[in-house]
């Protein structure tokens, strides 16, 4: 292993490690750019890192600007499109590269492919990203703008505070979720994190944002890729929004017919694993990435087919049934879909009659606890798990259906329409899809939420009138569950869930400004004049 410091147009120099393999070469090549230090991947070496070389790649791996033995400053995002082109040309100009070049790497390591790729760098020959967003503010940090709090401490204060990670032993997690502002974050941690502090600022959807956004780039991409993800990681959408928007926009008709997408029944952390939350979906759920990778590696760099130009481009894991399933695109062809109206407790097919809203109180001082379902990592427990011990509040709602005669395969985007109420100017509403198991249990298996001001856009803020009937619309992911005969259908529906958002002050004050939360009475409507409904998209399997 060689380490080079490859200078970026602007005199900066990121530390890069390079792996060559024998022989004489050129070779193609496999880039990965990443925060969290290259010595992860390429020390003694790496399984990664020594799969890869062993099949006759160059293998590189760099610490982005700003971070480890990078110089320069790191600023989340901000750099990486100019650094990632610069890299990309760097590597072309060595002897030992062919011209083909590939980019993988998951999370910050994904994010930063689609920015290189956009560069449209005639050396870039694939990206295979994995669990990462494609709108920092709608994805990741406000969760369709509710703030997503462990997310947002978590990440930066680990990262985003310095060259290396700081110390944090005099602190806990929970300690800076309980505090009250930015400022009181940085005070009981003793450093800060710069990031932090701009995203607070940043309260809508601004041209801070859409600078960072992957959306405006897919018409720039010109080469297939592979969008990995996990049903339980709180980042899915963005695989889906991915492959979607450049098979549609993308700049070649090799990037459009290139896309690829595989989800499994992970979470961030456990890509490839076989056990998340409560449930064990057994031995098939299991995935080689390397493996599985090299395959596609091969097809893109070297023009090696071992028949996986021809499989399907859609890979899932359908839980309930714990196989993986390959389909012809996404959204699923053929799926058709179903509405699940709410009334009284209950989830019905037909069309609501009159009865009264459910009401209940959302008080920020005392926020329904964060329990699994779709979570970053960090808070615990997390993926599927039981509902039961929080379906006792009083600011929780449950609506079930009656027991299913026949299985039902759910397979798509599963959305939620709610008609509300509130006596407050902005409030949060977070709704959970579960299932009912034959043994009672009530287990998570997707979510979504909405601060309603944002409800008529992410760059503008709206207030609720007080009390008058208003439709909002949460998305609430996507899924691949088959329900089992004699189960449920279920949904939650509340206004806190913390740690994993912050919860609401109930005002239209910005993130972590008001000092004087109020509690608001929220309600949901289900009436003929205003049918709230669940929306599930549905396949014969």
């Amino acid at each position: 292993m060689q380490t080079f410091n490859v200078e970026m147009p602007d005199g900066c120099r990121l530390a890069t490690d390079v792996i060559l393999p024998d022989g004489p070469g050129p070779f193609p090549v496999v880039l990965t750019r990443t925060p969290y230090h290259r010595t992860g991947l390429t020390a003694n070496p790496s399984p990664y890192a020594a799969g890869v070389a062993g099949s006759d790649y160059a293998y590189v791996v760099q610490d982005v600007r700003g971070k480890f033995d990078s110089e320069g400053t790191f600023r989340p995002l901000w750099d990486e499109a100019a650094d990632g082109a610069a890299t990309l040309d760097w590597i072309a100009d060595q002897p030992w590269c062919n011209g083909r070049i590939g980019m993988t790497g998951m999370s910050y390591l994904g994010m930063v492919q689609g920015y290189a790729a956009s560069s449209g760098h005639e050396a870039l020959r694939c990206i295979l990203p994995g669990i990462c967003p494609q709108s920092y503010f709608i994805d990741w940090l406000r969760y369709d703008g509710c703030f997503a709090l462990a997310n947002a401490i978590r990440w930066s204060m680990t990262h985003n505070a310095g060259r290396v990670e700081p110390k944090m032993d005099h602190f806990t997690w929970a300690d800076l979720w309980r505090q009250v502002s930015v400022a009181d974050v940085f005070a009981r941690a003793g450093f800060e994190a710069p990031a932090l502090r701009e995203w607070v600022e940043h309260d809508v959807y601004d041209d801070y944002w859409r600078g960072l956004d992957l959306h405006p780039k897919y018409a720039s991409i010109k080469v297939p890729g592979l969008h990995t993800g996990g049903w339980f990681d709180h980042i899915t959408r963005g695989q889906f929004q991915a492959y979607q928007g450049i098979r549609d926009h993308g700049a070649s008709d090799r990037a459009c017919a290139g896309q690829r997408l595989l989800i499994g029944p992970w979470g961030h952390m456990t890509v490839g694993g076989t056990a998340y939350g409560e449930w064990d979906f057994g031995p098939d759920a299991a995935w080689d990435r390397l493996s599985y990778e090299r395959r596609l590696l091969d097809l893109w760099l070297k023009d090696i087919d071992d028949g996986i130009a021809d499989e399907p481009p859609v890979r899932l894991f359908v839980m309930g049934v714990n196989r993986w399933m390959d389909f012809a695109d996404w959204p699923v062809p053929g799926a058709r879909t179903t509405s699940w109206y709410l009334g009284l407790g209950h989830l019905d097919r037909a069309a609501p009659a009159n009865a009264p809203p459910d009401s209940y109180s959302y008080d920020p001082s005392d926020p329904c606890p964060t329990l699994g379902g779709v979570i970053y990592w960090g808070i615990e427990p997390a993926g599927p798990v039981d509902q039961r011990p929080i379906l006792g509040r009083q600011d929780v709602l449950l609506y079930r259906s009656n027991r299913l005669p026949t299985p039902l395969a759910v397979v798509g985007e599963i959305d939620l329409e709610l008609w509300i109420t509130s006596d407050a100017p902005d409030t949060d509403f977070i709704a959970k899809l579960c299932v009912v198991e034959s043994g009672g249990r009530v287990t998570c298996l997707t979510l979504g939420s909405l601060r309603c001001r944002y409800r008529d856009g992410w760059d503008r803020c709206v207030p609720l009138e007080k009390d008058e009937p208003t439709p909002i619309r949460l998305q609430l992911g996507q899924l691949a569950y088959v329900f089992p005969v004699g189960s449920r259908i279920a949904l939650m529906v509340t206004s806190s869930s913390f740690p994993r958002i912050l919860p609401h002050p109930n005002t239209m004050a910005p993130t972590w400004t008001e000092r004087s939360p109020r509690v608001a009475v929220n309600r949901v409507l289900h009436d003929t004049e205003h049918p709230s409904r669940l929306l599930l998209p549905v396949i014969d399997l």
